[in-house]
């Protein structure tokens, strides 16, 4: 009988071993699968009011159909937005600067804009989206520009100035990338296989990008349900969701980082002391390691100062840009 009983135990053990093993595999194959088969539904029925307010473009490049708005004439000023955001990010800038410039405000393949890509096999790496920028720039027939990012619209236009310093008059960084330094831990995961995948295409939701939005500023009262509205839409597009967890993963700032004391181009740095993402000790590490930099922090601004804190960036920018040609 005792001999029955640990029997009868071992093949109840046995049975419940196995059990967990099928459901561990069936719960593996669920998430890759979610992961690489599923996506969020694109919201391509959305009209935004902003793009039709401003002067909305599209050119056509091998790399891309790139979405750009002009405004203005006089020296050439590009803006690049963050990743997540596209141009409408710019909107104080692209009115305040028009006055004495051209301003480009482009959506580049790395951020979630309405650009295009044509090149499916495009790698969201330094090169090749400083490349696509190139191919930007020569099909709307700028050969020089004084270039103007944020966090990784920064880093981009860092990495453009090292590559082509000949093409760049002034750079701004604003609260930018470009440091090899680590990224916010909820950044860092994404670049983890399948669990970026799965935590991008799973989070991608007006109220995600409402907390993002709002975390990147002092004075959330300027993240309104419109401008929420706008950046969510395009947000949805699948190119512009892989650009996030690919970007993550292949975005090197060990070689911006590597460039810093070759980059001899004029260099305006600001940054907003209260920034979450980027810690403003960066401002300084930029400024000591630029040979030509200028450093402007900014209290009561985060890690968008663009936005809620136009008032005190657009001077700066004016000044500062004035001299480009």
């Amino acid at each position: 009988m005792l001999r029955q009983g640990r029997k009868a135990r071992y093949r109840w053990l046995r049975r419940v071993v196995s059990g967990l093993g099928v459901l561990v595999v069936a719960l593996a194959v669920l998430i890759v699968s979610t992961a690489y088969a599923y996506w969020p539904a694109e919201d391509r029925s959305y009209r935004s009011a902003w793009r039709a307010s401003v002067d909305s473009r599209f050119v056509d490049t091998p790399v891309a159909r790139f979405h750009y708005v002009r405004a203005g004439s006089g020296p050439a000023v590009v803006l690049l937005a963050p990743s997540p955001g596209w141009a409408i990010l710019w909107s104080s800038q692209i009115r305040a600067l028009a006055r004495d410039h051209t301003v480009y405000a482009v959506d580049l393949p790395g951020n979630t804009g309405y650009t295009q890509l044509k090149d499916k096999r495009f790698g969201f790496d330094l090169p090749s989206i400083t490349g696509a920028l190139r191919s930007f720039l020569d099909a709307v027939g700028v050969q020089r520009a004084a270039l103007v990012g944020n966090s990784w619209g920064g880093g981009f236009a860092l990495g453009f100035a090292q590559r082509f310093p000949d093409r760049v008059s002034r750079l701004v960084l604003i609260d930018a990338s470009g440091l090899d330094l680590p990224d916010p831990p909820s950044w860092e995961i994404v670049k983890y296989p399948v669990l970026g995948e799965l935590l991008t295409k799973l989070t991608t939701s007006r109220s995600t990008v409402a907390r993002y939005a709002r975390r990147s500023v002092v004075d959330t009262h300027v993240i309104t349900d419109e401008l929420v509205r706008e950046m969510y839409a395009p947000m949805t597009f699948r190119d512009n969701l892989r650009a996030i967890y690919e970007g993550e993963r292949g975005l090197d700032w060990s070689q911006t980082d590597r460039g810093l004391a070759r980059t001899r181009t004029p260099t305006l740095v600001i940054w907003g002391r209260s920034d979450p993402v980027y810690p403003v000790e960066r401002a300084a590490i930029f400024g000591r390691r630029l040979p030509d930099a200028r450093v402007r922090v900014l209290d009561q601004c985060s890690h968008s100062p663009m936005i809620d804190c136009d008032e005190r960036v657009n001077p700066l920018l004016a000044e500062f840009l004035a001299g480009a040609k």
